[in-house]
């Protein structure tokens, strides 16, 4: 008997939520960073037997993950980091209303509000409305809240804003507590259709050997009925 194709029972009501920006040449990227940019080599259009494209662009473009290599000169490049971090359950919080960096205080009421589990990654919304042109005033990760996460087990910090550090940091304390903690860094993901709650992050990197970075077509699933009763803390759901 030929087996059918379908989803898993347990899977049933699961919807994903793609949380990354849209690439293209209006893509904002940091002001003397690498904008993207198009070409076609071969062209359907034309006499050629397939349609291909060349692209320029900053690793840095859109949803991206951030590799050590970034701000150390000792730094593991992305396509070394681990890809676990990358993937399972995540808390998104709303910190639209907060002033100055993610902090400690809303990720600890949000998580009492809901239930008292902190997963090991966290997805952290800034925006009321993700920023179609670039916006020096971003928010930022506190280092606290990093050592904090990590203290509890966390993984992943993922945000919206293009970085972990303010525009003019020239110490990117926040970048440099992520690396000491052993936590992978997230950004510029857009999160304007998440609710706060319980998802699973699915956002892996490329394979780049030798890049600090790497863009990432980041998706959150809704959690099944049958998964969503919280584990303990520090603890994968299965």
């Amino acid at each position: 008997m030929v087996p059918r194709i379908g989803r898993h029972t347990g899977d049933s009501g699961a919807r994903l939520i793609d949380i990354s920006p849209p690439i293209s040449e209006s893509t904002p990227v940091w002001p003397g960073d690498t904008a993207f940019n198009r070409a076609v080599t071969s062209d359907l259009g034309g006499s050629d037997a397939v349609t291909i494209n060349r692209i320029t662009t900053t690793p840095h473009i859109g949803a991206h993950a951030d590799a050590p290599a970034h701000t150390r000169i000792d730094g593991a490049p992305i396509g070394s980091v681990p890809l676990g971090p990358y993937l399972g359950e995540a808390l998104v919080v709303d910190m639209t209303g907060v002033d100055g960096a993610a902090c400690i205080k809303p990720v600890e009421e949000t998580v009492e509000r809901l239930g008292g589990h902190l997963p090991q990654r966290l997805i952290l919304r800034t925006y009321p409305k993700y920023p179609s042109e670039w916006e020096n005033d971003f928010a930022g990760v506190s280092p606290d809240l990093t050592h904090w996460f990590a203290d509890r087990g966390g993984v992943l910090i993922g945000i919206d804003g293009a970085s972990f550090d303010p525009m003019d940091s020239k110490t990117m304390d926040g970048h440099h507590a992520a690396s000491d903690r052993g936590v992978a860094i997230l950004e510029g993901l857009c999160l304007d259709d998440v609710d706060e709650g319980y998802y699973e992050l699915i956002a892996l990197p490329l394979k780049f050997l030798d890049l600090d970075a790497s863009p990432v077509r980041a998706v959150l699933r809704t959690l099944p009925s049958s998964l969503s009763t919280p584990t303990h803390a520090g603890e994968e759901s299965s």
